[in-house]
């Protein structure tokens, strides 16, 4: 069960960093127990891959789909930038994530689920950095971790 949870979340967090080519990483560490994760989204990037537009001056819908025809992303580009929501699937067709871009950054709120469906993590970002209050909830729905990235910022300066 354990294996499987953490198969799970690595393959999300592949899929989730593939969204954007500057994205925070957002690593999994060391589960705290059979229902807990830790996110950091503080360190450098975690690149897997990255959803191209069909050209540089492409503006429309974007969509790719599973090999079952099951959506995997689905988002928009406008001027070859990602822009708008974007969302993002489970191979069963569950929501995983959404995140607002704008040119090609994560720039709005940002949620994140289990494939329960319930909340893993949710959050906002500023042109790619993690920002506000981000709250991160164990398997059963419960919040574990509250991380204020407007104090980080604070007490760097």
């Amino acid at each position: 069960m354990k294996f499987n949870l953490l198969l799970i979340l690595i393959m999300s967090f592949g899929l989730f960093s593939a969204c954007t080519s500057n994205q925070s990483d957002l690593t999994e560490q060391k589960p705290k127990n059979d229902s807990t994760i830790t996110i950091d989204l503080s360190k450098g990037d975690n690149k897997i891959g990255v959803f191209e537009p069909p050209d540089s001056t492409y503006t429309g819908d974007y969509f790719e789909k599973y090999p079952s025809g099951v959506i995997k992303v689905r988002g928009g580009f406008r001027f070859g930038k990602k822009s708008g929501k974007w969302m993002y699937f489970f191979p069963d067709g569950k929501l995983w994530s959404e995140a607002f871009f704008h040119l090609n950054k994560m720039n709005g709120e940002s949620n994140v689920y289990y494939p329960s469906g319930k909340l893993m993590y949710n959050g906002f970002y500023k042109m790619d950095v993690a920002d506000s209050v981000w709250k991160f909830y164990d398997t059963t729905g419960v919040m574990v971790e509250k991380r204020d990235y407007n104090k980080k910022k604070t007490q760097k300066e």
